[in-house]
């Protein structure tokens, strides 16, 4: 068994031979040009396959290294010239620009069909060219065959400004990261059933020689081959060579850019099988950190699906980046344990978990930016001026409200922007955001158009959405969710009922009809401002609201007046200790938990019942399929 290199080019011979020595040249007759793909990383994986499996499949016995090499402009390949005129074309268009080079590497054996695949991106920055530099290139008679029709080896500091990333990449050949796929090619592999999907994450899980091994991208049910990228003491990380035999609930994802955007998670397992793996992690944690009776006596009643499986989201937080030198909108990349986490913006033309209207809005401030001239925020660097654009909407209304999200600065003419977006969009707002973390935040807002707020209904009753309103992100679940809990309170013949962690009181106004009285508590004073505007705009005369902290709603004797529940609905991080024994003290019979949190709502579940409340019922609610997240609601009754 020896090793071929399906290519001609004297360059990527001598960069082959940093890694052996001990290979032979058998160039691939694939035509490029008959390759449909016009995504150019795409491109350049599935050109260097092909290449690979030409060769491959007439020298079965040996291992094939296919290699394809695409330069990229704004999001469009610029292939190789078919002369000096169309070289002139090429090196005329990167004048000045900043352009990505990809190389897509295949590893390849006829024999067994075994094929790993990599890639490689840099970045190179062009200096003007004049047109004697250009024809000074033509002169030297070396961009022929030359994607972007330059060799960067012969053109050197002359014309290039910049190189980010892999020199040996943009020369042609990524050594580093061919070496990587010929380590997985080359490791040991390993069968594997997966049996599971561990959440939160979304790997999944199988067993080899009796060690657990995490596997991204699989789907419990699969069989398949994996080579480990790491091993620890007790488990290790897998990558998948080939799916022996494909899981029965396998389904195609809807979402052309499921798998390297980090918005969905599921989407190639069937809802109905999204939901057993839920409720299955929601027990499993239960009994894991609370013991495996912990369920005993429990009412617990099956997960509720979403009405809507796509196109459920009211909010949606998009990030900036860059592609090509093009400014792109889009979520942060997958997380995956074989990468390091590099926070890049995957570019999106919409959002199958959000709203059709993101087809519409992504580009218009896409274009915008670029056209500004200024660079989109690394959280890496602090710098950059474009940072978030969200996007928020009324489900049961149409009306968008967009927020867009800046470093502090002299804002460009965002004006421009009102003549071409969407005629629903009612409110449009600029923040500006000096915060390091990568999250988006509040500091600055300025109103440009429009109204301030927008309306949502829920069955008859009008909600305000201002910027950072909370307002729980599946309306349609939530429905459901907070009619749920409008049939427990009924049920006990609740008549005080008091709302911690309330927000803008759209939960605690919904339950208003179900009660006496009802008081909503929250820290933020805008959160209460806006609870108050809910309730006159839909007449509510028996809710109350007050601005203060959990931990604190022991001093306020005005707020409690002996509750017959509490409702809680905390962050994702739940309920603080403090919080917990002010909460447990006031001793009202009964504390219903909505969590979206299931480490954390377990966590209290065990703080409670050491302070004399029992879990009586419990229910699970998706309120986001194909994520890995999960909204449980829990009743606590005292004991």
């Amino acid at each position: 068994m020896g090793m071929i290199l399906a290519s001609k080019s004297a360059r990527r011979e001598e960069l082959l031979k940093k890694i052996t020595d001990k290979f032979t040249i058998v160039p691939s007759d694939v035509d490029e040009t008959t390759i449909e793909e016009r995504d150019p990383l795409r491109f350049a994986v599935e050109a260097a396959l092909k290449k690979a499996k030409d060769i491959g499949d007439r020298y079965p016995d040996d291992v094939v290294i296919g290699a394809d090499t695409v330069v990229s402009l704004e999001g469009a390949i610029i292939g190789k010239p078919k002369d000096a005129e169309d070289a002139r074309r090429i090196l005329g268009l990167l004048s000045g620009t900043k352009h990505r080079v990809i190389t897509g590497v295949a590893v390849y054996r006829g024999t067994d069909k075994k094929l790993f695949t990599g890639y490689e991106i840099s970045y190179v920055k062009f200096k003007k060219l004049s047109v004697a530099d250009i024809e000074e290139v033509i002169s030297e008679d070396d961009y022929m065959d030359k994607a972007g029709a330059y060799a960067i080896q012969s053109i050197g500091d002359r014309f290039v400004e910049e190189v980010k990333g892999d020199y040996d990449n943009v020369v042609g050949l990524p050594v580093r990261r061919l070496r990587e796929v010929l380590n997985m090619f080359y490791a040991p592999e390993y069968e594997v059933e997966i049996e599971d999907i561990a959440l939160p994450k979304n790997w999944g899980v199988g067993r080899s020689e009796g060690m657990v091994v995490f596997v991204p991208e699989a789907v419990y049910g699969d069989r398949v081959k994996v080579v480990l990228t790491e091993k620890k003491k007790r488990f290790a990380y897998g990558k998948i060579s080939e799916v022996i035999k494909p899981s029965p609930y396998r389904t195609e994802p809807e979402c052309g850019f499921f798998g390297a955007c980090g918005g969905c998670a599921l989407q190639s397992l069937e809802y109905q099988q999204q939901l057993i793996l839920k409720e299955r992690y929601l027990t499993n944690t239960i009994q894991k950190i609370a013991g495996k009776d912990a369920l005993g006596g429990v009412m617990y009643e099956p997960i509720v699906p979403s009405p809507d499986i796509f196109y459920y989201r009211n909010k949606m937080e998009f990030a900036f980046g860059k592609e090509d030198g093009k400014t792109v909108i889009g979520l942060r990349e997958r997380f995956s344990p074989d990468k390091s986490r590099k926070k890049n913006t995957v570019a999106l033309t919409g959002c199958k978990i959000f709203s059709k209207i993101a087809e519409d809005i992504l580009p218009v401030f896409a274009e915008f930016a670029d056209k500004t001239g200024r660079d989109v925020y690394n959280p890496y660097t602090n710098e950059g001026f474009f940072r978030h654009l969200v996007i928020r909407e009324g489900k049961n209304t149409g009306e968008v409200m967009i927020l867009l999200i800046t470093r502090s600065g002299e804002p460009p003419d965002l004006t421009k922007l009102a003549d071409v977006l969407p005629d629903n969009v009612k409110s449009f707002w600029w923040v500006e955001n000096d915060r390091i973390s990568d999250v988006v935040s509040f500091e600055r807002k300025h109103h440009l158009f429009g109204n301030t707020f927008i309306i949502e209904q829920m069955e008859g009753l009008k909600f305000r959405i201002s910027p950072q309103s909370f307002f729980q992100p599946n309306t349609k679940a939530a429905e459901l969710l907070y009619n749920s809990i409008k049939k427990e309170i009924t049920k006990a013949g609740v008549e005080h009922l008091l709302g911690l962690y309330c927000g803008s009181g759209v939960m605690e106004i919904f339950l208003a009809s179900a009660a006496q009285d009802v008081a909503g508590v929250d820290i933020e004073p805008f959160n209460i401002f806006s609870a108050e505007e809910n309730c006159k705009a839909n007449k509510i005369q028996n809710c109350r609201f007050y601005q203060c902290p959990a931990e604190d709603i022991k001093r306020h004797r005005g707020i409690v007046q002996n509750p017959d529940a509490i409702i809680v609905d905390p962050p994702r991080a739940g309920l603080s200790r403090k919080a917990l024994t002010k909460i447990t003290s006031i001793g009202s019979k009964r504390i219903i938990y909505v969590s979206c949190n299931v480490s954390a709502f377990v966590r209290d579940t065990v703080e409670l019942q050491t302070m004399g409340y029992r879990l009586e019922k419990l229910r699970p609610f998706d309120f986001f399929p194909h994520t890995t997240h999960l909204e449980t609601l829990g009743v606590f009754v005292q004991e």
